[in-house]
């Protein structure tokens, strides 16, 4: 489900070349989630200067903690990365969660692992990273791995799936 609490599926985004990484909210470390989603406005703001792409792309961010990250926080949290908080804001970039067993399951399609650190009084999430780019057919098309990609690598991948014409992608300021 997305930050609206409407149920969503990968196939509805066939035709368009989806961006998808992992979250988790309350992620203590500057250099993991946070920096996913700072990446993630770069990049969604430098498409929207490029109404052609733009509209052939789509942005999704997932958690991988749903018992905290309901719909609600997760609209909040979009907000705050967006940086727009009218009805528009998720028509390009959403934020899902699912029941523990979706969450898990999609995790492990893009072999993001991840646990609770029982032991932590913060409740504490350990995870992997992964971001990846699924084409407009519904394939993976580039897997990163970790926190090390910029937002200039993934618009230059999205700009080899959408851009007919091969207009470059401006990049993020």
């Amino acid at each position: 489900v997305n930050q609206d609490g409407k149920r969503i599926h990968l196939a509805q985004y066939r035709g368009k070349a989806l961006l998808v990484t992992f979250v988790y909210t309350r992620c203590p470390q500057p250099d993991q989630c946070t920096l996913m989603s700072n990446n993630f406005a770069a990049i969604d703001q430098a498409l929207q200067k490029q109404p052609e792409i733009y509209d052939k792309t789509h942005l999704l961010t997932i958690s991988f903690d749903p018992d905290y990250d309901t719909p609600k926080v997760l609209r909040s949290y979009g907000a705050s990365h967006t940086g727009r908080y009218s009805d528009e804001t998720f028509q390009h970039w959403e934020f899902a969660t699912g029941s523990k067993d979706e969450v898990k399951g999609i995790a492990q399609f893009f072999g993001l692992r991840y646990y609770h650190d029982t032991e932590s009084s913060d409740e504490q999430v350990i995870h992997s990273m992964r971001t990846a780019i699924i084409g407009p057919d519904g394939k993976v098309f580039k897997l990163y791995r970790g926190n090390e990609w910029k937002p200039e690598e993934i618009l230059g991948e999205v700009r080899a799936l959408t851009s007919a014409t091969g207009a470059p992608v401006s990049s993020p300021k």
